[in-house]
């Protein structure tokens, strides 16, 4: 506080002594956040093992639990205690970067991580001796940071001597419950648990530590509750995690390119497939520098959970074999998308609550392809912030998100797509996802044939020897009966179109804007001007502005008429009612689908051929086959635009002969691959390559074309898509 009497001048900024409360226990706020802090610090001192001990003992007959936490670190000097040690904020970390002696990448950068150990005790005491046997010992009770007055004004003990013991760094804390501090209280089994689990998910688990040698043990000694009394435990990474059923692991460089590697580890012989390719971000975020990715994936049938645990799952306390319920007990400990950096976790990301990725609601949008978040064990690994412009919150409660880290959340999506592409078709071949596939069609159809029943039913009468006169008055009964059933069937079919078809003009509405952006631009700033003209008529006279006019009506005509044709084209896509069906010109449908799509294909530099001849028609719904060429051509123009390709085209070619009518849809973009068209899993609704697609655009493709008494099918070709619609005459 300023003396009110004292002259103007310039004054220094005085910070309260519970300043250091604000950035240490305040902002962290979180007794695991908190020791994390402090591994971190010794790991930054090039010790090989920090070692954190729960001793619950009695302190002048209160009950105390000190938290000791000790490495082989180089420690550090007096004056690095008082000039940078003590100094809240110091950008020590941040200017030198690496550690002295093993080149270790600094964990702490902000200068105030070691204050957050003032949430686990009220005191502490902390013994640092470095390589030149100078022991350094700190005093401090945290308590007096909350009273009022200036921080200048806090003394700490701080006193040097000489000794011929080993370096490194002891930090001593005294926990007690008081009335408004519950500090021993706070570590029941479970937040102890959760602290284990912490500590397990710490360390990167991609082996990286077993050349730096750095290890983690916790121990508890006369601990009150049974479970951990006198226990040890050398920090592991889980087991289960060697144990997946899916995989898909490697690295994604600073602009977008990726070298991945996918495993399927449900067969007797793993399946490995090498991935190779570049992701162009979509979603409004930069690239985040190199990251590294692995994604290990369980199903979670009872058949899957069994399969874990043959696999050999052991479960790590009691070291016997796990059952069923440890597995999914395992299993919910584990799961989660974890991000590292410089080889620690950064929480709370790949905590089981924190689907920070979105996966569980993705999985409600698209059940058939997409997995859930407790299936996935993930782990991310980001470079430094000056590389990757992912920066860490002060509170240590995550990274701020920015653009960069909308690229992370974006790349590492479209990583993990790809394993569950390949996922979804190894479960329809095996079966494993559901029945064997039949497309809406066939089973409409089925439904309504009576063939089967009528077969049946003859069989069975005429084991109970029913004359063959009576059999066939019954099977004439059937016969009607499905007869009479065939306009209820046509009536379905055309509101199953009628849907599909609403379906694909929502998927084609950005297209749509696109193309009546112009028009009605032009409508708004044409407004204005024969506004500006009409007021110099009235008061002018002068009859040349009648000509403008005239220019700007026909302007509006003009673009009137581009608006009203953009409507009759996705007209066809909006009905509520279809006619019966008629004759209708190929080449008419396939202008209608492409002429919305024009101006974007402009702009996109996609060039589109049409070989079809005028007089070549079909019978049927012509909103059907206009829906499946709509469906292609927005597929084509979605992927050709994400290709570095040149010379990006479409082409549709339409021949007939006396009983069928081919039309050949090609495109040079990135293509399919051989098992997409040879299980025809491209044609399964929700399977879909796309970000946030939803998988319908070929299946509703598929389907319109069997309306047409057609069939769509994929073929292998070197380059590029190859789509063959073909419709029987007849």
């Amino acid at each position: 506080m300023l003396d009110v009497n004292s002259s103007n001048g310039f004054f220094k900024i005085r910070p309260a002594a519970r300043i250091i409360n604000t950035i240490g226990s305040d902002l962290i706020g979180d007794t695991y956040a908190a020791l994390v802090e402090l591994v971190k610090n010794s790991y930054d001192a090039d010790a090989s093992f920090v070692s954190i001990v729960f001793d619950y003992k009695t302190l002048g007959n209160e009950k105390a639990l000190c938290i000791n936490i000790s490495d082989d670190g180089h420690g550090m000097s007096f004056d690095t205690v008082i000039n940078k040690w003590l100094v809240p904020a110091t950008n020590d970390k941040l200017t030198r970067k690496l550690s002295p002696t093993k080149n270790r990448l600094f964990q702490g950068r902000k200068g105030i991580g070691r204050f957050a150990a003032s949430i686990l005790g009220q005191e502490m005491t902390m013994t640092s001796i470095d390589e030149t046997g100078e022991k350094s010992t700190t005093v401090i009770d945290w308590r007096v940071f909350e009273e009022d007055g200036y921080l200048e004004n806090v003394e700490l003990l701080v006193e040097k001597t000489k000794t011929n013991n080993p370096c490194g760094t002891t930090i001593e804390i005294v926990a007690k419950d008081e009335e408004d501090s519950f500090k021993i209280s706070v570590w029941d089994k479970n937040s102890i648990d959760n602290l284990i689990n912490e500590l397990r998910k710490l360390i990167s688990p991609f082996k990286d530590f077993e050349d730096d040698k750095f290890s983690i043990n916790l121990s508890f000694t006369n601990c009150p509750i049974e479970t951990y009394n006198n226990t040890n435990f050398n920090i592991e990474t889980y087991p289960i995690v060697e144990l997946y059923d899916y995989r898909i692991y490697g690295v994604i460089d600073k602009t977008g390119n990726f070298k991945l590697t996918y495993e399927n580890n449900i067969t007797d012989v793993v399946q490995i497939e090498n991935l190779n390719g570049h992701y162009k971000l979509e979603g409004g975020g930069k690239y985040c520098g190199n990251l590294i990715i692995d994604f290990r994936v369980f199903d979670r049938e009872p058949e899957a959970i069994e399969n874990l645990i043959n696999k050999g799952l052991i479960d790590p306390v009691s070291k016997k074999f796990a059952g069923k319920n440890e597995a999914r007990k395992m299993l919910n400990e584990v799961y989660g998308v974890n991000i590292y950096k410089n080889l620690f976790r950064i929480r709370p990301y790949g905590n089981g609550g924190i689907d920070w990725l979105d996966l569980d609601k993705d999985r409600i949008q698209n059940f058939t392809l997409k997995i859930s978040n407790n299936q996935v064990v993930g782990f991310i690994t980001i470079e430094p912030e000056e590389f990757s412009n992912l920066e860490e919150k002060s509170a240590r409660d995550g990274l701020k998100e920015n653009e960069y880290y909308i690229g992370l959340k974006e790349l590492a999506k479209k990583s993990l797509k790809e394993l569950e592409l390949r996922r979804l078709i190894f479960r329809e071949r095996s079966l494993k996802s559901r029945k064997a596939r039949t497309t809406i069609n066939d089973s409409i159809q089925n439904l309504f044939s009576f063939s089967d029943l009528s077969k049946n039913i003859e069989l069975r009468l005429e084991q109970f020897n029913v004359d063959k006169e009576k059999i066939s008055q019954i099977s004439k009964i059937l016969k009607n009966e499905e007869e009479s059933k065939t306009e209820l069937l046509e009536d379905i079919q055309k509101t199953i179109a009628i849907y599909q078809g609403q379906a694909t003009l929502g998927k084609i509405v950005s297209f749509i804007l696109h193309e009546g952006r112009k028009p009605i631009q032009f409508f708004n700033t044409e407004a204005n001007v024969i506004e500006r003209y009409l007021k110099h008529f009235r008061a002018s006279k002068d009859i040349e502005l009648l000509d403008y006019l005239d220019e700007s009506a026909k302007g509006i005509r003009r673009n009137s008429k581009l608006i009203s044709d953009l409507f009759k084209r996705i007209n066809p896509l909006a009905t509520q009612k279809r006619g019966n069906k008629t004759d209708f010109q190929i080449l008419e449908v396939i202008e209608n689908s492409r002429k919305i799509f024009e101006s974007t294909m402009k702009d996109y530099g996609i060039n589109i051929n049409v070989d079809c001849d005028k007089s070549a028609k079909i019978y049927g719904w012509e909103e059907d086959l206009f829906t499946c060429i709509t469906n292609l051509l927005e597929n084509s123009i979605y992927w050709l635009n994400l290709t570095n390709v040149k010379d990006k085209s479409i082409s549709i070619s339409v021949y007939e002969n006396l009983d069928i009518i081919t039309i050949d849809f090609t495109d040079n973009g990135p293509g399919l691959t051989k098992l997409e068209i040879e299980s025809e899993i491209i044609f399964e609704p929700g399977y879909s390559k796309k970000n946030n697609g939803t998988g319908l655009g070929l299946a509703i493709a598929g389907e319109a074309v069997e309306r047409l008494n057609g069939k769509l099918t994929a073929r292998q070709v070197d380059k590029g898509v190859y789509f063959q619609i073909e419709i029987n005459k007849k």
